[in-house]
């Protein structure tokens, strides 16, 4: 019984230490709104001003394989915004401060004034972490080589299975998190009309790129899916 016990425990450590993804998808479309009848989409490009990631390199290359996903979109006309680091933002912005300080404030931007509707992108969470697995022991299984003389002096061989106990000393496993969220508004009114939010945990994983790849992946599929309803 306590084998059986010792067993189990390892059988947990040992899923939680596999390459699992846990993931929490949540999403809002105003039932109201004729997403159908779009024509024209404007996306902009993936802000990443939160998400704490310090490489201007690996910011620059987040941003480009998320424009090249999103202008792949089939459907309407798609019009992606030319990804830019986000040091040069920072001063474009300051610069156009003083021009618009009188003026009302809009989520949508003047680029995407001849588009249908707004997409506002963002990383919300890009994040590397790790947990701790504490030491246990495993039970392991060994073919055993035996044989046995037969009473005409012949000899016999077989193969007997014998179950050890190994100690595993405690270590940590790296875990990865990434989460985006997705705005649509309507470019006339201003309007919020749909939302999601994809977060993403992948457990044996230190570089959170493939996470993040299948969170635009799953936008663009889904994007797609809502503009043709």
């Amino acid at each position: 019984m306590k084998k059986t016990i010792i067993a189990f425990i390892a059988a947990i450590f040992l899923f939680f230490s596999l390459p699992t993804v846990l993931a929490d998808y949540t999403s809002w479309e105003d039932s109201t709104y004729d997403f159908k009848g779009v024509k024209t989409i404007y996306i902009d490009a993936m802000d990443t001003s939160e998400s704490g990631i310090t490489s201007e390199a690996r910011d620059m290359k987040l941003k480009e394989d998320f424009y090249k996903r999103v202008s792949k979109i089939k459907g309407p006309r798609v019009l992606a915004a030319q990804p830019a680091p986000e040091s040069i933002k920072t001063l474009a912005a300051e610069a156009v401060s003083t021009e618009v300080k009188d003026q009302p404030s809009s989520i949508v931007p003047k680029e995407a004034e001849g588009a249908d509707i707004y997409i506002y992108p963002k990383l919300t969470l890009w994040q590397v972490d790790s947990y701790l697995v504490p030491a246990h022991t495993e039970w392991r299984d060994v073919e055993v080589r035996d044989a046995w003389r037969d009473r005409d002096g012949h000899w016999h061989e077989f193969y007997r299975t014998e179950t050890f106990p190994e100690y595993v000393p405690s270590y940590y496993v790296p875990c990865a998190s990434v989460a985006v969220t997705f705005e649509w508004y309507d470019v006339k009114t201003g309007k919020l009309v749909a939302t999601s939010e994809d977060s993403r945990v992948r457990g044996s994983e230190s570089n959170p790129t493939a996470v993040y790849d299948r969170i635009v992946d799953r936008f663009c599929k889904n994007a797609k899916k809502t503009l043709e309803n």
